[in-house]
């Protein structure tokens, strides 16, 4: 998935113009979640995700941040979604 950034970052002679999220998460990026709070724990998410440095994502502007957690947001509640999903088809497969 690909996050087009309203405000691109100025990077020494390139622009960083979009951020590509991988379409899952990875056990490494809930890693980064469980060990940080807050804004860190959504930067260290964003890093983690798209292969960038946490750096690069604390200078995105307000309106690109916020774009970003949405799509992170969105990611991990499709694998909750998942999840249930493969709970609810083990239950089934249960013998009564």
């Amino acid at each position: 998935m690909k996050l087009t950034l309203r405000h691109p970052l100025p990077m020494g002679s390139k622009t960083l113009e979009a951020l590509t999220f991988r379409d899952y998460t990875m056990a490494s990026d809930y890693l980064a979640f469980d060990r940080r709070g807050g804004v860190a724990q959504s930067i260290a998410l964003i890093a983690s995700m798209t292969g960038t440095d946490e750096t690069v994502i604390e200078r995105l502007r307000g309106i690109d941040f916020r774009a970003a957690q949405k799509v992170v947001d969105t990611l991990m509640a499709q694998d909750e979604a998942g999840a249930q999903e493969g709970e609810d088809l083990e239950k089934k497969s249960e013998p009564s």
